[in-house]
């Protein structure tokens, strides 16, 4: 029961926890949710060192302000080394999902060719090392974890996790369902491809409706202001050269 357990749960670090931030920000060291946690408290005491031995500032409080800047020093060191896992796991899973339809068309010609499900991954994640090397790299942990005789179900499961994307859960539950109902997967396969192309498409042009209110700060604090100062400097220069 207790290995039945153990092959059902997810990769876990030396604390026994599962840390599915670290792996999809693609460390899969034992020690770096030690790592992770120590350079957190070493950032949080060096920014509030920082604060704490800055020269005495003019104000009618300098001791409160001080522990102000000491208490917002150690805040801003804690939390920059989530901020920049967090933009660390994003920007890897853009790259996987940029890549994912283009997996599920190899996938439907390699099973369509006779290939297996476990023969299919282990020649995507060599036919990936080249334009995608993420997605490579979580198949050739997928395509290791077929080789080493874990279920095909927990192994696929791993691989959405490791993931974390919503479109590689819907590939995994539709080829869980492929295999317990004993179901053709090409036609499928084919669909979920202009599925995720649909939706790739509909989240650029989201992001490019939006772009013109994202420009409106930029333009209106950044670009009027030194327009308005060319345009109309020299005319006011020349009036105020008239009225002298």
């Amino acid at each position: 029961m207790s290995g039945r357990r153990a092959s059902a749960s997810p990769a876990r670090t030396q604390t026994g926890r599962p840390q599915p931030a670290l792996l999809r920000a693609g460390w899969r060291d034992p020690a770096a949710w030690a790592r992770y946690r120590a350079s957190r408290w070493a950032g949080a005491l060096l920014l509030m060192s920082g604060a704490l031995f800055l020269p005495p500032w003019p104000a009618a409080h300098p001791v409160l302000l001080r522990a102000a800047g000491c208490l917002a020093g150690c805040a801003g060191g804690y939390g920059l080394p989530a901020l920049w896992l967090r933009q660390q796991v994003r920007r890897r899973q853009a790259a996987i999902a940029q890549a994912l339809p283009d997996l599920l068309d190899l996938l439907m010609l390699c099973m369509e060719a006779g290939l297996s499900l476990e023969q299919s991954f282990a020649r995507l994640a060599r036919e990936f090392a080249r334009f995608s090397p993420l997605l490579a790299q979580e198949l050739h942990v997928l395509s290791f974890e077929l080789a080493a005789g874990r279920g095909r179900l927990i192994a696929l499961r791993h691989f959405a996790w490791r993931i974390g994307v919503p479109a590689v859960d819907s590939l995994v539950s539709l080829l869980a369902q492929a295999e317990r109902f004993g179901t053709r997967v090409s036609d499928a396969l084919a669909a979920q491809a202009e599925q995720v192309r649909r939706e790739r498409r509909r989240s650029a042009e989201r992001a490019a409706a939006v772009i013109g209110l994202k420009l409106l700060f930029p333009l209106v604090f950044c670009i009027f202001p030194g327009l308005l100062v060319v345009l109309v400097g020299p005319a006011f220069i020349g009036i105020y050269r008239t009225l002298q």
